[in-house]
């Protein structure tokens, strides 16, 4: 499973997102492309240690 622990400094520029007013989000193509994401996937969503951690969620069988 991949793991990624984003911030500026580590992912370089990423672009800023902006968060709908139904609270949706457009996942950068960097982070996308390292998670190996597409349309339909499902991510997990994490805080440790004052950091967002996202992980491609497990396909379900």
């Amino acid at each position: 499973m991949s793991l990624l622990r984003a911030n500026r400094e580590s992912m370089g520029n990423l672009t800023d997102t902006k968060v709908s007013e139904k609270n949706l989000t457009t996942v950068p193509k960097p982070v996308r492309n390292f998670l190996d994401v597409g349309a339909g996937d499902r991510v997990e969503w994490h805080v440790e240690d004052g950091n967002i951690v996202v992980r491609k969620a497990p396909t379900e069988e």
